[in-house]
């Protein structure tokens, strides 16, 4: 998993966590919220009721004024708390949806039916002007009877609302009480467990893989050959492998350095043994060669001055194959096209092929050029060629194969002989300067090859097995205009 989407599903988790604690808040403020309302409810009820009862006491009141004085405004007043009282039991009567309150609240309005039907019996006695002894009996029994009822009624059912608010309050309480005790500790401890888990996974995905690989790399920075890369999974891995890449990229750089600067000294001391021995060598060939024109010479002294001229020649090509490869050249590349090449270079190498060695010649007809010095990649050609025909036997065939593929837009370039091979042991060492199995080389051909090869843009790379025989390969990109 990539780092940005370990970090992303880190960030997540924290906001599940704090989501979490943020949605038990809210439950418990809704909850809180929940039994406010419900005890607002309550409370509501008991202040209907008691405005109720303060009303049947005003309206009682009102009798035994209007009996006592039998003022007009009494009856009247009493007509309006009667008009309340009704109106009242009819407006809250939705308020008591409960079963035990509603038939609490049917029983309330029974008896209202009650007193206000006694009530309006001892009105009309008194507008009928009956005695006030059978009047203030009727009074009494009214406030005695039918109002104490009245009353009672009432207040048993005040009494119990009273008690349903307190043991809600207690119920919620528990509830509360339960959740904090319960939700609360868990959503803590899962909390702790999350965060636990994303910081082990951030320190084992990423904190400690960083840690590993930045020990790996102080403790490399002395002997970088000997570095070796701990390998992680997803992005960290691929650092871990971008770092070996690169210290490889290093490790190939001061190879070439430090190849340079023996180059380098090599040029110096070729430049300084060129000017002290081809002087003298041109002299002494110079020399047998006029010799060689005189008549009195015996067949032993000719055969002599050939061998003397022979091999000055041959130390004198070991100079200059010392020389080519010292001296810093530029390639002076231009669009080449390898089978012309092939066909100028093959003729005059075949003429002095011995042994009877065969070269066959497989070109690709549609081959697209190539970028290249064309005399640098010739010089690669002869050494390539020289090694496969030291290498083959009397009568052997060497090939010279050229193809190429349009996809990758290059251009391949082959040289196959069917000689000894080379051992595995060595295969590593061949482009090495002055490297040689054989006794008449200088060990310079594979490197200047290489190196030719290299300055105009080609992979020279060699394949071979013991006794069946070498595959030169060199690959160039193909040159479209």
């Amino acid at each position: 998993m990539k780092i940005s989407s370990k970090i992303k599903l880190a960030a997540f988790l924290l906001f599940i966590i704090i989501g979490t604690l943020g949605f038990e808040m809210a439950w418990v403020s809704a909850l809180s919220l929940k039994n406010i309302r419900q005890i607002q409810l309550l409370s509501e009820k008991i202040r209907l009721l008691n405005e109720i009862k303060l009303l049947g006491y005003k309206l009682i009141k009102e009798i035994s004024d209007y009996i006592d004085g039998q003022n007009p405004y009494d009856k009247t007043d009493y007509f309006y708390f009667s008009t309340l009282i009704n109106e009242k039991l009819v407006s809250i009567e939705s308020l008591f949806a409960d079963k035990e309150e509603k038939t609490a609240f049917e029983a309330i309005k029974e008896q209202w039916k009650n007193l206000s039907s006694c009530s309006l019996g001892i009105l009309e006695e008194a507008t009928k002007l009956t005695s006030k002894e059978h009047l203030e009996a009727k009074k009494e029994e009214i406030e005695k009877r039918e109002y104490y009822k009245f009353d009672k009624i009432i207040a048993d059912f005040q009494n119990r609302v009273y008690l349903q608010a307190i043991n809600s309050i207690a119920e919620k309480e528990q509830q509360l009480v339960r959740f904090s005790q319960t939700v609360f500790p868990l959503s803590f401890l899962c909390s702790g467990v999350i965060l636990w888990l994303v910081y082990r996974w951030q320190n084992l995905g990423i904190s400690l893989p960083l840690q590993k690989l930045i020990e790996v790399v102080e403790n490399g920075k002395a002997e970088p050959k000997k570095i070796i890369f701990p390998s992680f999974h997803g992005e960290i891995g691929k650092l871990s492998e971008a770092f070996a890449h690169l210290f490889e990229k290093i490790d190939k750089f001061q190879s070439k350095l430090i190849e340079s600067e023996k180059i380098a000294s090599i040029g110096a001391m070729a430049a300084a043994v060129a000017h002290g021995i081809k002087n003298p060598l041109s002299s002494i060939r110079a020399l047998a060669e006029v010799s060689l024109l005189q008549d009195n010479l015996d067949e032993s002294a000719k055969e002599t001055l050939k061998e003397i001229i022979k091999e000055t020649d041959t130390l004198n090509n070991r100079i200059n194959h010392l020389l080519s490869y010292t001296k810093p050249s530029v390639p002076n590349r231009h669009p080449t096209n390898l089978n012309d090449l092939l066909r100028a270079l093959i003729p005059s190498i075949a003429r002095t092929l011995p042994k009877a060695i065969t070269i066959d010649l497989q070109l690709d007809p549609s081959l697209p050029p190539i970028l290249s010095d064309s005399s640098q990649i010739e010089q690669v050609i002869i050494e390539l060629l020289t090694n496969a025909i030291n290498a083959s036997e009397k009568g052997g065939l060497i090939q010279i194969i050229t193809r190429s593929d349009p996809v990758q837009k290059e251009v391949l370039l082959e040289i196959v002989d069917h000689g000894k091979g080379i051992p595995n042991a060595i295969i590593d060492t061949i482009f090495q300067p002055f490297f040689t199995t054989s006794t008449e080389g200088t060990g310079l051909g594979l490197a200047i090859a290489k190196r030719y090869s290299e300055q105009n843009g080609g992979l020279l790379t060699i394949q071979s097995e013991v006794d069946k025989g070498t595959i030169a390969s060199i690959k160039f990109s193909s040159f479209n205009g």
